[in-house]
């Protein structure tokens, strides 16, 4: 909501919901019991920004403002996540999928890519994958397919590629887990055949569909189209910045495509490559381990809680294309919901272990 405030209503609005944000997070923290701090969030916000502070010659006044912002949220978010159930961050979610929807049919513009309150289209397009991986602990087979099929529209709504690639490993994930999981296929190619029977009603970017539909139809598929300005496009254009300079990178937001020293407009679109470019190899090293134990304690759980790998999926794919991280604060707290819920479980098992004595 800070982002679309700030878009839609200007920066005043912005400056007053950010500050609702981070009250009323800390708010929370204070008026609550106190839940253990996840340190390794602390410790990769110090480390990323202790280090990249060393070579930043931007605004001053930016820089401890965003790092403030973060430990904020970090610490305080901890209370919020601890006591939001995986339902009542599922409906929360879809609604923020279904502005997605509502930005597309009412709201429709000359992009023809939509991003609800997300505004960006790629983190609209997070957010459904998001939506759809907490739909699979829902009992009544017919309400699920129906959520299921809003939120793919959505995420269709977004034309983002990583959202179609996605989906399907999400659901291969979720068949795997429970085979019953197989009427998800369902609701995903009814929602695909239904945007292209009905694509007229929508003001969607016609290179984009064009090229989305391409994978559906009979004709050749546009391969240009789709690899077009390709994310390993990206990655490469950093190479030998990152190359030259591992163990404290270049700075903060370096590799934002917002440095004058650096004659690179784009950024990076690669979180763990913005680590090690702007940060150097211990912050790196600190991503990497952060996400892959979230993956593989999530699949301990795949069996009772397919949500779990597949939130921890998209969250890595997420990283994989996106340079925002320290500031992207649904990214944030659900990998703080997520790392709060694999322990927490983890440790439940552990204390069943009956113990003789």
């Amino acid at each position: 909501m800070t982002s679309f405030s700030l878009t839609v209503l200007g920066s005043g609005a912005g400056s007053l919901f950010s500050a609702l944000l981070f009250g009323c997070t800390l708010l929370y923290y204070f008026l609550n019991t106190k839940p253990k701090p996840q340190l390794i969030f602390i410790l990769l916000g110090l480390c990323y920004f202790l280090i990249s502070g060393l070579k930043y010659s931007g605004p001053i006044r930016e820089f401890f403002v965003d790092a403030i912002k973060y430990f904020i949220f970090i610490v305080g978010a901890v209370s919020i996540a601890k006591d939001t159930n995986r339902k009542e961050i599922g409906w929360i979610i879809f609604i923020g999928a279904m502005s997605v929807l509502i930005n597309a049919v009412v709201f429709s513009n000359a992009y023809g890519r939509y991003g609800g309150f997300y505004i960006n289209p790629n983190r609209a397009g997070g957010a459904c994958l998001l939506a759809f991986s907490l739909t699979f602990y829902l009992q009544k087979t017919y309400l699920k397919l129906f959520i299921q099929l809003l939120i793919v529209i959505a995420g269709i709504m977004t034309l983002s590629r990583t959202f179609i690639l996605m989906l399907l490993v999400i659901n291969l994930i979720a068949i795997f887990a429970n085979k019953k999981n197989s009427i998800s296929l369902v609701a995903g190619s009814v929602a695909i055949v239904l945007v292209l029977t009905v694509s007229s009603l929508f003001n969607l970017n016609t290179v984009r569909f064009s090229a989305f539909k391409s994978i559906f139809g009979s004709e050749e598929m546009e391969t240009k189209t789709i690899t077009r300005g390709s994310r390993n496009e990206t990655w490469a254009l950093y190479t030998d910045i990152i190359l030259n300079n591992p163990v404290t990178g270049i700075g903060y937001n370096g590799l934002h495509g917002k440095q004058a020293n650096v004659n690179i407009k784009s950024g990076v679109h690669n979180t763990f490559l913005m680590a090690i470019g702007e940060s150097g190899i211990i912050t790196f090293l600190l991503f990497i381990i952060l996400y892959l134990a979230l993956f593989f304690r999530s699949l301990k759980h795949i069996k009772s809680n397919p949500e779990y790998t597949c939130i921890a999926t998209v969250l890595i794919s997420f990283l994989l294309v996106s340079h925002n991280y320290f500031d992207n604060y649904l990214i944030l707290f659900f990998s703080i919901w997520l790392y709060d819920q694999v322990k927490s479980k983890s440790e439940y098992k552990i204390s069943q272990i009956p113990v003789k004595l």
